[in-house]
């Protein structure tokens, strides 16, 4: 009897925790993006569990950017968000590949500033106006110059058309590249009305050489043979 008042204690007690914790749990939202916040609260009887809160502000297809203009989820804006966003996801894929390869792969410190670059080019994009462009700096578009000539200058001369492969740092490195050509081409329109620094522009075309670039020093890494196109009519020659 006794036994069973202490398991019913038990689990009025973690009832109203959980209530506590619902009540006081708080959601950000960013860039129309839902973010769930956990809290983790722990008592001498047991350990509550995550407790994850949602709102249903965007189920309408409407979002608010940081500039406070509420638009529908598949304008510009958020297009140019969304493929910023799973661009940096898409470069931190092919950096664990990368990591977890048996040799060092040089790039990935580069990676991660690149990353770092695309968050702030994502706050730009987010807070754009027309008409009132912020700048984004040269130096970032430099670098990748700079790192391009350096890895290029370590490998042969690239054949006209190269096949994703050449194992998965090199494969995921070739994802990033044209997911990257989409981003640049979302945030065009916000280059042609004023609302985003054309530099930004510029820095996603000089991205996607350096993603090729190192794709290509993967595949050198992990020892794998780059994939290249062969026309059907030398196949056929060959034979």
């Amino acid at each position: 009897m006794l036994t069973g008042l202490i398991k019913v204690t038990r689990v009025t007690r973690e009832m109203k925790l959980i209530k506590v914790l619902w009540r006081n749990s708080t959601v950000v939202y960013k860039n129309g993006v839902q973010c769930i916040s956990l809290k983790h609260k722990s008592t001498t009887t047991s350990n509550v569990a995550e407790v994850a809160v949602f709102s249903r502000d965007g189920d309408s297809g409407m979002t608010i950017t940081d500039a406070g203009d509420t638009k529908p989820k598949d304008d510009m804006i958020f297009n140019a968000l969304g493929a910023t966003d799973e661009l940096s996801s898409y470069i931190g894929l092919a950096r664990e590949f990368a990591c977890d390869s048996k040799v060092e792969h040089p790039y990935v410190d580069k990676l991660k500033r690149v990353q770092m670059i695309l968050f702030d080019l994502n706050h730009a994009i987010s807070k754009s106006m027309p008409g009132k462009t912020k700048s984004f700096e040269n130096k970032h578009t430099k670098d990748l110059e700079e790192w391009i000539l350096e890895y290029a200058n370590q490998l042969p001369p690239p054949e006209d058309y190269i096949i994703p492969g050449g194992g998965k740092a090199c494969a995921s490195l070739h994802v990033a590249r044209t997911v990257c050509r989409r981003a640049e081409r979302s945030i065009t329109t916000l280059v042609r009305e004023g609302a985003l620094d054309k530099e930004a522009q510029t820095y996603l075309n000089r991205l996607s050489d350096f993603l090729l670039t190192v794709s290509r020093i993967a595949a050198k890494c992990d020892q794998r043979t780059e994939n290249i196109y062969i026309p059907r009519a030398d196949v056929m020659d060959e034979k």
